[in-house]
């Protein structure tokens, strides 16, 4: 989901959400920007959502809007005098900071630690999926079709082997199971919308799906 300044959305406060002692105004506006923004960050580095305030100011003299985050640093990341002008420059300040904290980690990834750039190995859930087995393999489910009164309904699944398409007769030797399934990602350029973690070696990730996923596979996506 993309986030920009055109998406921000706004939520006033008043005098008691900070401290008396905070360098906020008593009153002002509260906005989330989330761990993934900007866009091309890696996804390593996607940290937890930031909240943030906009508030009028005369800290500088003239009547200002000035944006700081409100539970981390407390920093000013923007000032303007408008308030999609300061929040704008925020934002921008913002994904400069983290793209170059990004670049800064692989740097001493690899001249320091000898590891790659990013870690190699990333895991994603699949949340629950209902798999088909058969005699001739496992699949996992992606539609139910009826076939006529008194005609037993038709199974469509992707075999996990291949990912082909395949279909069985719900009437035959054939049994759907309800599991929590993951993905492990390695070396493809395939996006991971559900990526809950990365690791640096095949065991270590394997032994992480295998604890929290009944069932899981390799991603077969492209390589990068």
């Amino acid at each position: 989901m993309s986030f920009d300044l055109g998406t921000v959305s706004y939520t006033p406060y008043g005098p008691d959400r900070f401290p008396t002692w905070a360098q906020f105004s008593t009153h002002g506006y509260l906005f989330t920007v989330p761990g993934d923004y900007p866009d091309d960050l890696p996804d390593f580095f996607h940290v937890t959502d930031l909240e943030m305030a906009v508030y009028r100011t005369r800290a500088s003299g003239a009547e200002m809007w000035e944006v700081r985050d409100a539970d981390g640093r407390r920093r000013v990341w923007g000032e303007d005098t408008t308030r999609g002008g300061a929040v704008g420059l925020a934002l921008a300040e913002l994904a400069r900071t983290r793209r170059q904290t990004a670049d800064e980690i692989r740097e001493h990834r690899v001249t320091v630690l000898g590891l790659p750039a990013e870690p190699p190995y990333r895991v994603e859930t699949g949340g629950s999926a209902s798999l088909v087995l058969t005699p001739t393999g496992v699949g996992r489910l992606t539609r139910i079709e009826p076939n006529g009164i008194g005609q037993p309904a038709m199974y469509r699944y992707a075999d996990l082997g291949t990912g082909q398409e395949c279909t069985a007769a719900a009437d035959g030797p054939v049994a759907l199971r309800a599991v929590s399934v993951g993905v492990l990602h390695f070396g493809c350029a395939c996006p991971a919308p559900g990526l809950v973690g990365h690791h640096e070696s095949r065991e270590d990730a394997i032994t992480y799906a295998t604890r929290y996923y009944d069932a899981w596979w390799p991603c077969t996506g492209r390589t990068s």
